[in-house]
């Protein structure tokens, strides 16, 4: 157990006086011994205290740095935990609008190719439905014949009318409004077919079709059960053009209608 300092100073003033006799010179150094003692023990309690009043100050600094420290790793803990928290969010959104992203262009490309394809087809079909027609009257004509002889009536009736409408003209032009006529009969259409044919015969009355086309006619008028109208425009024929081609025929077909004249199932005049 340690004693304190006053207590030691007091102990050894007591055991100098109990020592027994001593002289004046060295009960004065003693004196002076022990005041100087004194005045260093004093000085050790200052410092004793000016250190004790320090380790508090610092044990008050350490233990407000500890708690700041606390504090802080706390809410630093609370701000990762929360930036992280919110990282997952936005890492989610992100790849949600990736996958949002990816959707869209998928649709897109399937839009794309989807209106590609309609616009094949739709060019497909107006080619076919309404084909273009061609500005040079070799390629019409060409083309017109090419539709005729494929069974594509309707669109070769286009090609054979924009020729003969905008080459009038031109020699083939006469046979293509036959064409037009005969187009219509082979359908049974035979109405539209003596249409077409007396257009011939107005048009081009010098060419060599035009006796064709009042043959044509004839057979047409028939097929409607006007016998009298077929036979008039068969005497016709024979009459402007006796040297026609068709001159034997009309004679069969003359004694034809003369024969099946009164029998109203296929004579309706």
């Amino acid at each position: 157990m340690t004693l304190p300092r006053r207590l030691i100073v007091s102990l050894l003033v007591a055991s100098a006086a109990a020592g027994g006799c001593v002289t004046s010179g060295e009960g004065d150094r003693m004196r002076s011994d022990i005041n100087q003692l004194k005045d260093r023990l004093d000085a050790m309690d200052r410092r004793d205290v000016e250190i004790n009043e320090q380790v508090a100050r610092l044990r008050k600094v350490l233990d407000e740095a500890t708690a700041l420290l606390s504090r802080n790793s706390a809410d630093l803990g609370t701000k990762v935990a929360k930036s992280e928290a919110e990282m997952a969010v936005l890492t989610g959104q992100i790849e949600e609008a990736k996958h949002l992203l990816d959707e869209m262009q998928k649709k897109f490309n399937d839009q794309t190719a989807r209106l590609g394809e309609l616009a094949t087809t739709q060019n497909k079909i107006v080619e076919t439905v309404a084909p273009t027609i061609p500005d040079d009257k070799d390629t019409l004509w060409k083309e017109a014949q090419t539709r005729l002889n494929s069974g594509r009536r309707e669109d070769a009736r286009r090609f054979f009318r924009a020729f003969v409408q905008r080459f009038p003209q031109d020699a083939r032009a006469p046979q293509g409004q036959i064409f037009l006529g005969q187009s219509f009969a082979v359908e049974g259409k035979h109405t539209q077919a003596v249409a077409e044919y007396i257009k011939v015969i107005d048009t081009y009355p010098t060419k060599p079709e035009a006796p064709e086309a009042m043959w044509l006619l004839a057979q047409s008028y028939v097929e409607l059960h006007f016998c009298s109208d077929a036979r008039q425009i068969l005497q016709d024929l024979s009459r402007r053009y006796p040297r026609s081609p068709r001159g034997p025929d009309v004679k069969v077909k003359l004694r034809e209608l003369q024969r099946i004249a009164k029998d109203k199932r296929q004579c309706t005049s």
